[in-house]
């Protein structure tokens, strides 16, 4: 069976479907399914969009369709390079496209149609109740003229959890939906990495205990609330540290700043930047605890990952992740600065606590959020669409 995967941008800068890509269709080509990823990305951020799909395990068993954006923002727009792109590639039984709003993943979705070639579109979080409401005329006006064909003419839509399966279902599209998580491989999470790798790299660390923030940063993702309860916090706990990792994206960071700054914390916080690889893996099993204060969420990759590497969490109830609290892997909380710092708190004083939270949560992972259980779950519903192909 023939796989080829669509994305806008593979610059990881992009966020979670940027990673997610590469991740699934080398999960599936570990199947033996033969997997075709197709994507672009600007000429400046090419190096740094190669270099993170090279890091991707596996990944030299998908067949790599890249290519550069033109540099004309009305040909980027039009996205007329990816119609021929997705034609030269050898046909294949499913198209699974990741994203909506991206105008390439229209084209591709109309050459699915002329070629009655079965596609899902992997939303992402893209049509959630909040997600929507952002830029909301805009989105209802290409709804309208757009994409809602795009979306009616799908085989599949690609839901992440059941809150975003309702979301897609609200909207009356009559496409069947479907329920697929993210998940993390193994060799990631079990990866042996130097202790205290994370604090040499930083040393203004020192022994400190930290909390974890490890995300886009960018309002959605609640660094407003996350100031306001670290302001709590360190009042509490002046000897704990904040650190913040992750590519900026909007002007949040700025916001942050301040509340910070005229707080007298700034010493008491470490931005980092974003941070891969052995760094990342140090930084989730070093940290005290996980913080993700978010208004909205898919399935979060940094998430899973800081479940797996045994990280104790605490997340809004916003990012959708309820198997948090059925399994004891953390706390979720309101959409509140008051109830974060609580649940950071209780992390910072309770050791045994938080390390059984981790245990939880790496067990919850190991057993249902891995790559190779996505992409068995994936080929399932491949086969419902093209029952001929093998």
């Amino acid at each position: 069976m023939r796989i080829c995967h669509v994305i806008g941008s593979i610059d990881p800068a992009n966020g979670g479907p940027s990673t997610v890509i590469g991740r699934i269709a080398s999960a599936q080509a570990g199947l033996g399914l033969d997997v075709h990823l197709l994507g672009a990305c600007s000429a400046a951020r090419e190096a740094v969009s190669r270099e993170a799909l090279a890091r991707v395990p596996g990944i030299e068993r998908v067949t790599l369709h890249l290519m550069t954006d033109p540099p004309s923002r009305v040909r980027r727009l039009l996205a007329s390079h990816f119609g021929p792109a997705f034609d030269a590639v050898p046909e294949p039984d499913i198209a699974h496209l990741h994203g909506v709003w991206d105008s390439p993943l229209l084209r591709v979705s109309a050459r699915c149609r002329a070629r009655k070639i079965p596609c899902l579109i992997r939303p992402a979080g893209m049509l959630d109740f909040w997600s929507l409401k952002q830029k909301a005329m805009k989105k209802k006006v290409s709804m309208a003229l757009f994409h809602r064909r795009m979306l009616r003419g799908a085989s599949v839509i690609h839901a992440l959890n059941p809150h975003e399966r309702d979301a897609v279902s609200a909207l009356r599209l009559g496409t069947r939906i479907e329920i697929i998580p993210n998940g993390v491989f193994l060799s990631d999470i079990e990866r042996v990495t130097e202790e205290g790798l994370f604090r040499s790299k930083f040393p203004a660390l020192g022994d400190a205990p930290f909390v974890l923030f490890l995300s886009r940063l960018h309002f959605k993702k609640g660094l407003d609330i996350l100031a306001e309860a670290w302001t709590r916090v360190a009042r509490e706990h002046p000897e704990a540290r904040l650190v913040v990792a992750g590519p900026r994206e909007d002007n949040s960071i700025d916001a942050f700043d301040r509340v910070i700054g005229e707080a007298g914390l700034t010493r008491s916080v470490v931005q980092t930047g974003p941070v891969y690889g052995a760094e990342k893996a140090a930084a989730y099993r070093e940290c005290a605890c996980f913080v993700l204060p978010s208004r909205q969420e898919g399935f979060s990759l940094a998430i899973t990952e800081a479940l797996g590497f045994g990280a104790a969490a605490v997340v809004t109830r916003d990012c959708h992740f309820p198997e948090i609290t059925e399994v004891g892997a953390g706390i979720e909380t309101a959409l509140d600065a008051g109830e974060v710092a609580t649940a950071v708190s209780r992390m910072l004083v309770d050791p045994a606590f938080r390390a059984s939270c981790g245990a939880a949560g790496a067990a919850l992972v190991r057993e249902r959020f891995t790559w190779p259980a996505v992409a068995r779950r994936t080929l399932e519903v491949y086969r419902s669409l093209a029952p001929g192909a093998r």
